[in-house]
């Protein structure tokens, strides 16, 4: 953004200066030099509009910004090293939170959840007899994260459902968690979740393996 507010005018009446422009609702956001060329036209080219999101969004909503850039084919790893080279050190280090694998940024809030309390995961773990899973922890806790997009209906229901039966058929433990109680509720969600793990929960016992299930995944 421009160095000065007072050079910007209302977007609604370009009379009038904008010395302060939170009283218009207005959010001023200042972008970071990077070595990319300059935009023409009224639209900015997909690298431009990624860097300035990155650049105005707090750390986890930046890091679900480039996890769906990533998983659906946007940027590479390499263009992303590259984008963010010029940027301060807080930004680079977002690439080591990356994740493209992560279907989707419920998934990428809650595998960050976890980072934050430095338990190990797994994301988007084959498991076989039941299929792809969010994310694993250690041997066999399954975090399975509901959007409400993909996993409403009946249909999505029973699948879920079966889904979550296989998963016990092989010896996991399934957490199947919402959006609202990933987004509201993690709290709750990562102490649960510490407390399986103290208690080894999410590791093969003597009895998984007398009872064939203690599959290396």
């Amino acid at each position: 953004m421009g160095p000065a507010a007072h050079n910007l005018s209302s977007p609604h009446d370009r009379r009038i200066p904008l010395g302060r422009p939170e009283r218009f609702g207005i959010a001023l956001h200042r972008s970071h030099r990077a070595d990319l060329p300059e935009p023409e036209g009224p639209v900015d080219p997909f690298p431009w509009a990624l860097l300035h999101a990155v650049t105005c969004q707090p750390r986890d909503d930046a890091v679900v910004t480039l996890d769906s850039a990533l998983h659906f084919g946007r940027v590479s790893r390499a263009e992303l090293e590259s984008l963010t080279a010029h940027l301060p050190a807080k930004y680079r280090a977002l690439l080591e939170l990356t994740d493209p694998g992560a279907a989707s940024g419920l998934e990428t809030k809650a595998r960050l959840g976890l980072h934050r309390y430095n338990i190990p995961y797994r994301s988007q773990v084959q498991i076989p007899g039941a299929g792809r899973v969010d994310i694993l922890i250690g041997d066999r806790l399954v975090l399975e994260v509901d959007g409400r997009e993909w996993h409403s209906g009946a249909s999505a229901y029973a699948r879920d459902r079966s889904r979550d039966l296989a998963l016990i058929e092989c010896g996991c433990l399934v957490l199947r968690l919402s959006y609202d109680q990933v987004m509201g509720e993690w709290p709750r969600v990562i102490a649960v979740i510490r407390r399986l793990v103290a208690r080894h929960e999410h590791r093969w016992s003597p009895r998984h393996v007398k009872e064939g299930l203690a599959v290396r995944l």
